[in-house]
């Protein structure tokens, strides 16, 4: 046995290779185990700030990124109880491969390491939007997934400096120098998304409208859903999901509907040509009537005989109403509309229908 142990591949020993997949296949079949440590550790600086314990959920979100990096960072240590083959000493563009694969498997662990804080911005969002629930206010609802898609965009930055700067070790310095050279190229590459990035903090600082108010932007109306880094997202009535930049937003005529006081409706209805004038004013000042005795309903609302139609005699009824809701709205809208037609009906009036009198005159 010890001889076994003792041969040599590629210039390391059989019980080294042992140890070396020994600890990587132990590590592989605890990592449910010790990711679900790890997530653990990392949840207890969050606890203080959640409602609930959320640790199944926290480690739903990180058991994958958690799980590789645990396998990679053990594979990084054990890779010390190896000796780097002579037969592998070469260079590949003037560099060792043994420097390459080091620094792969380092680069590797950044990025992996880079998917872990990702996942525990994810998580800190999910507590940042309980806290919001918490308060009345709707503008923090509206910063929380502005803030994720900043610390995302912080972390993937800081990330891809790391890996290039201290990991792979090119002049970060002159990269952005070369960036400097082509400036122009770029600014013009990424002036929409720098004209969406101001859109988007400029609502923030406006506050033009808030999640969950419906909005009406162009031909597109719908309740907000999301503010985010480069645009808006609107559910439509027909509860498709639309977006649209915040540059747009930003530029365009935005009707906040929410905002909104009352609700304006102006009808016409016609009277047929049978009506009497006596029947069209009693009409016409029962309406009013009705109308003035609402407290809730403003002054600006006024019944009128308004034309002379074809086939009938125009009423102009125009009202508005406090239900800003559009089902309260209508549910309202339907009472007065009953209410028209009763008064019409009491007066002994009818509602107009399209007719044609054709005179036959002999010659």
């Amino acid at each position: 046995m010890k001889e076994f142990l003792s041969q040599k591949i590629l210039d390391n020993s059989v019980e080294q290779y042992a140890w070396f997949f020994g600890i990587l296949i132990v590590v592989f079949l605890f990592k449910r185990y010790l990711s679900g440590l790890l997530g653990t550790l990392i949840y207890n600086f969050f606890r203080r700030y959640t409602r609930e314990n959320r640790v199944k959920q926290f480690n739903a979100l990180i058991f994958r990124p958690a799980s590789w990096l645990i396998i990679l960072l053990t594979a990084s240590f054990t890779f010390q109880l190896l000796k780097f083959p002579n037969a592998w000493q070469m260079e590949i563009f003037d560099t060792g491969l043994k420097l390459i694969l080091s620094r792969l498997l380092a680069t590797v662990i950044a990025l992996t390491f880079t998917w872990v804080l990702l996942r525990v911005i994810d998580f800190i969002t999910i507590i940042l939007k309980d806290r919001a629930e918490l308060t009345e206010s709707k503008m923090d609802d509206q910063l929380v997934p502005f803030i994720k898609d900043m610390l995302k965009i912080f972390v993937v930055l800081i990330s891809t400096g790391i890996i290039l700067g201290a990991i792979l070790h090119f002049n970060v310095a002159g990269i952005l120098t070369g960036l400097g050279i082509g400036g122009l190229a770029l600014a013009l590459a990424a002036q929409d998304t720098l004209a969406n990035l101001f859109g988007s903090i400029t609502i923030f600082l406006d506050r033009p409208f808030t999640v969950g108010d419906i909005v009406k932007v162009g031909e597109v109306t719908g309740t907000v859903e999301k503010v985010g880094f480069r645009s808006t997202r609107l559910r439509t009535t027909e509860k498709t999901f639309v977006t649209i930049p915040n540059k747009k937003m930003t530029d365009s005529s935005v009707d906040n509907l929410t905002l909104r006081t009352h609700r304006r409706v102006n009808m016409v209805v016609g009277l047929s040509y049978d009506t009497s004038t006596d029947q069209l004013k009693n009409i016409i000042c029962d309406i009013q009537n009705y109308f003035d005795t609402k407290t809730e309903m403003p002054d600006e609302n006024f019944v009128r005989f308004d034309s002379f139609n074809e086939s009938a005699i125009n009423l102009m009824i125009e009202y508005f109403l406090p239900q800003t809701e559009y089902i309260l709205f209508m549910k309202r809208k339907e009472e007065i509309n009953f209410m028209i037609l009763e008064t019409i009906q009491k007066h002994g009036a009818m509602i107009a229908h399209p007719t044609r009198i054709i005179k036959n005159e002999k010659l």
